[in-house]
């Protein structure tokens, strides 16, 4: 089995929380790894992801590093309402205390932004249903034709 890792940081402007933790984590810059399998080797490899882990540093003094199994929607989800707690000034990002959605000025930006997360967490995952979909269709046009 081969597998690859892929890190990437992501920023949160204000404390956030996922489920599980027992308390919120502080704002700041955090490190993403994803782990994929290699589905079967071939001349076009796809991947699935296994593990998505969230790397979680208190500087106490010493540097304490906690690494966390996380959901990966759940982390898009949580960088969203990050998002859109800094649009609106509001540290909490909940839809009743926002006024821009009264306006209806952002859902649609604050879709966009979401969708753009998951679309980076699921790339591989998009792909592979993408070859699976093209080889469906091309299976099909072989037995009309």
């Amino acid at each position: 089995m081969t597998v690859r890792t892929t890190s990437k940081t992501v920023t949160f402007m204000h404390p956030f929380s996922l489920s599980g933790a027992i308390e919120a984590h502080p704002a700041g810059t955090y490190t993403v790894e994803t782990d994929e399998e290699l589905l079967q080797p071939s001349s076009l490899p796809a991947y699935r992801r296994i593990a998505t882990l969230l790397r979680l540093e208190r500087n106490t003094g010493a540097v304490l590093t906690q690494i966390v199994e996380t959901n990966p929607v759940e982390l898009a989800a949580a960088l969203a309402r990050d998002a859109t707690a800094g649009r609106n000034g509001a540290a909490t990002g909940s839809p009743a205390k926002l006024s821009c959605l009264e306006k209806g000025a952002w859902p649609m930006d604050s879709f966009r932004e979401g969708w753009k997360e998951w679309v980076t967490l699921n790339a591989t995952d998009l792909t592979w249903m993408a070859l699976v979909i093209g080889g469906v269709l091309f299976t099909t046009l072989l037995m009309r034709g």
